[in-house]
């Protein structure tokens, strides 16, 4: 997907959830793995996971890291992530930024978000286009 922080602060971050699960009414996203792109060129990788209570935490695999890669806010950046078996590698404009290996979600929804990070004044906008899921070659 092509995607764009085209509102808001450089803080603010944007990105695709991939292998997602929706709670029992449909409404939130509570399993996943979460891509995050922000606005000031650094990205993170967080997992959703609920516990025996129900309750959703969102914790991060990878810290916020700051990549040549990613062009900042009001750039567009080609996201790319590959996802086979319990392989993942997440990449921006031609460039592998990580790679994880967890076999805890092996299908699921995908999903483009906007984050108006706590503290940051509303109106984060992101756009999105070209949007293209393929099979993975084996």
């Amino acid at each position: 997907v092509d995607a764009i922080l085209s509102k808001g602060r450089q803080d603010n971050g944007y990105g695709v959830y991939i292998r997602g699960t929706l709670d029992a009414n449909s409404n939130i996203i509570t399993t996943f793995y979460r891509f995050e792109l922000y606005g000031d060129g650094t990205f993170a990788l967080f997992k959703g996971t609920v516990d025996g209570s129900g309750k959703m935490t969102s914790s991060k695999l990878v810290n916020d890291t700051p990549s040549s890669a990613i062009l900042k806010q009001g750039s567009l950046n080609h996201i790319t992530i590959t996802a086979n078996g319990p392989n993942m590698t997440f990449t921006v404009n031609g460039k592998t930024l990580s790679a994880i290996s967890d076999t805890s979600y092996t299908s699921g929804l995908v999903a483009l978000f906007v984050s108006n990070i706590q503290g940051s004044p509303p109106g984060a906008q992101a756009t999105f286009q070209k949007l293209a899921i393929y099979p993975v070659s084996a």
